[in-house]
């Protein structure tokens, strides 16, 4: 599947959709001024106009980034979000508490790291040849303030709780409140947002058919300086299996670009998932033909053939 033989990113796809969004309200507290919500959370939603017999997707955007993250940063390179309702699955692409537009509030959510500036989103997403982090080709455009595409995922761009374990339980809960809306759905989670589909996996499986992992934070265990640890592994607050393993038989696919730097985090977190009871593959791209992707594979150039082999896993998937 190489990029000369199928072309998806020439080309705007030709959209009629049925959109919307609503708010999941957050836990209600009480005070002494009365009542609030603790990490209310935006959802927005598309689908085909038509009906469809697909499972939904629902996405977890990563660290810093918000919901948009799912629509590219180009009108000619689609991201994974209108690629999937184009094939018929209805999505939903959750704004984690205190990002995108679910609101932020540093007394209730605590502070979080600044916001990045264009060397911190560029040395993430799109580094020059040369740069510490490895050179990622599919990334096609200009890596300069002032070209579109990079303007764009800085503008889109926000700062991460410091807090990963408050982040992490809140992403969680909302997430949960929202599987309860779609009924039973495939997660596909990006970067730091994996978190929050693990223990949503754990605490809700009837309604987690499985997950699609792109690049999760990881590897098992690691130290996030001054934002905590994974002390759980993959998660920095506990898997909460009651009376079973908690990822037994999960479905899992972990999903590494071929340019990022990452796949062998993705290699240890697969193998902890295997030995808490997941049913986890590792696919790395490149392997597939799908070479360049850096970490921002969801959102790069070539979108559209990242995005194949987690379209044929989940029907796959959907067929057993």
């Amino acid at each position: 599947m190489t990029r000369s033989a199928l072309s998806p990113h020439q080309s705007p796809l030709a959209r009629t959709v049925r959109t919307g969004g609503f708010f999941l309200p957050g836990d209600i507290q009480d005070s002494d001024q009365g009542p609030w919500q603790w990490g209310p959370a935006w959802v927005q939603w598309e689908a085909p106009a038509e009906g469809t017999a697909l499972p939904p997707l629902v996405c977890v955007h990563g660290g810093g980034g918000q919901s948009t993250d799912w629509f590219g940063v180009s009108a000619d390179a689609p991201g994974w979000a209108p690629r999937a309702v184009e094939v018929g699955y209805p999505v939903y692409l959750l704004d984690r508490p205190g990002h995108g537009r679910s609101p932020y509030d540093p007394t209730r959510l605590g502070e979080r790291t600044p916001f990045p500036d264009y060397a911190g989103a560029a040395a993430l997403f799109a580094p020059d040849p040369g740069d510490p982090t490895p050179f990622n080709p599919a990334w096609e455009w200009e890596r300069l303030p002032g070209s579109p595409e990079l303007d764009a995922l800085v503008a889109s761009s926000g700062g991460i709780l410091l807090n990963t374990a408050l982040s992490q339980e809140l992403d969680a809960r909302r997430l949960v409140d929202l599987l309860e809306r779609t009924g039973p759905a495939f997660l596909i989670t990006h970067s730091a947002g994996s978190s929050a589909g693990w223990l949503a996996a754990s605490r809700a499986p009837a309604l987690v058919r499985g997950i699609v992992a792109v690049e999760p934070i990881g590897p098992p265990c690691r130290d996030l300086g001054p934002r905590g640890s994974l002390e759980y592994g993959v998660t920095a607050v506990p898997l909460d299996g009651v009376g079973r393993r908690p990822l037994e038989a999960l479905p899992v696919l972990i999903v590494s670009g071929e340019a990022s730097g990452r796949a062998e985090n993705d290699a240890a977190t697969t193998a902890f998932l295997a030995d808490r009871g997941a049913s986890a593959t590792h696919v790395r791209l490149g392997d597939l033909g799908v070479t360049g992707n850096g970490h921002g594979l969801i959102l790069e150039a070539n979108a559209g053939h990242a995005l194949a082999p987690v379209l044929r896993w989940l029907a796959t998937q959907q067929a057993q």
